[in-house]
C-alpha cells in the first residue's frame, strides 16, 4: 500500500511540476509553440508563431497520431522545442495542450486530446490550403475543435454618397499613413499585401490591427492619432479597393475594439 501511495504521489508532483515548467516558460518570455491567429473566412485558429496554420486530423484518436509515413511528409508534425516543453500563447488555454510521442520518436505538440500539423503547402503566413482537404484535415478553434463552417458574412452597405465620402476620406488617410509600408496600391512593401488579402474582411481584426497596431512586426498603432470615424473610413478604404470587396466600416464596430 505504502509502494502504490508513492508511486501516486510521485506522478501527481511530476504533473504539478510540468505544469510549472509550461507556466514558467510562458511567463519568461519564450516563444510559444502554439499561438492564437484569425482568419477572415474561419475566424480564431490555432497557428504557430511563424503564423503557420495548425490542423487537426479526423482520423487520429486518444491524443496519438494517425497521419504517419507518406501523410506526415505532406501534414508534418508540430514537435515542441529543444526544452520539451509544450506552451500556448496569449488567449489559448494551457489546460488542453500536451505532447505525443510518435512512433519515430518525434515529440508532437496535441490540443484538446488532438495532435497538431501543418501543411506543406501552406507556404505563405495565413494561408488555409490545408482547410477541409480530403474532408479529414480542419482548423482548430481556440476551445480544441475542428472548425468545419466558415463564419456568417455581413456586408455593410450605405448610401452611395456616404460610402464615397468614407472612401475619399480613407483614401487619403491611407496615403498619409500606411501607403508607406503597405504600397500605394496596396502591394505591399515593408508591410504586407493588403490587395487580395482576406483577411482585412475580418471587421474586428483589421479595426484592432489599425488601433493597436502589430508591434512584433513593425505595425505602429494609430488608436490615438485617429478617431473612430478616421479609422472606420481606413478600413473601409481598404476593404474595397484593389479588388477587394467586404463592404464598409462603421464608427462604432471600431469604437467596440477600442
Amino acid at each position: 500500500m505504502t509502494r502504490k501511495l508513492t508511486k501516486v504521489v510521485a506522478l501527481l508532483a511530476g504533473l504539478v511540476l510540468a505544469g510549472l515548467a509550461a507556466q514558467v516558460a510562458a511567463q519568461d518570455g519564450a516563444t510559444p509553440d502554439v499561438t492564437l491567429a484569425t482568419d477572415a473566412d474561419y475566424g480564431a485558429h490555432l497557428a504557430t508563431p511563424g503564423g503557420n496554420s495548425l490542423y487537426l486530423y479526423v482520423e487520429d484518436g486518444d491524443g496519438a497520431s494517425a497521419c504517419v509515413d507518406a501523410c506526415s511528409k505532406n501534414w508534418p508534425a508540430l514537435l515542441v522545442g529543444d526544452d520539451g516543453v509544450a506552451t500556448v500563447g496569449e488567449g489559448l488555454d494551457q489546460n488542453l495542450v500536451a505532447t505525443y510521442t510518435r512512433p519515430d520518436g518525434g515529440v508532437q505538440v496535441t490540443y484538446g486530446g488532438h495532435p497538431l500539423y501543418t501543411f506543406r503547402r501552406d507556404t505563405a503566413e495565413g494561408t488555409t490550403r490545408g482547410q477541409k482537404l480530403g474532408d479529414a484535415f480542419f482548423l482548430v478553434s481556440p476551445r480544441g475543435e475542428a472548425i468545419t463552417e466558415k463564419l456568417p458574412q455581413q456586408k455593410v452597405e450605405l448610401a452611395p454618397e456616404e460610402l464615397e465620402a468614407l472612401m475619399t476620406r480613407g483614401g487619403q488617410l491611407f496615403a498619409a499613413n500606411c501607403a508607406v509600408c503597405h504600397g500605394a496600391e496596396g502591394g505591399g512593401g515593408i508591410g504586407p499585401a493588403l490587395a487580395g488579402n482576406s483577411i482585412v474582411g475580418n471587421t474586428p481584426f483589421i479595426a484592432e490591427r489599425i488601433i493597436n497596431g502589430f508591434i512584433e512586426h513593425g505595425m505602429p498603432g494609430f488608436g490615438t492619432a485617429l478617431d473612430d470615424h478616421e479609422i472606420a473610413a481606413v478600413a473601409t478604404f481598404v476593404r474595397n479597393s484593389w479588388g477587394n470587396d467586404f463592404g464598409a466600416v462603421l464608427d462604432e464596430e471600431v469604437s467596440a475594439e477600442r
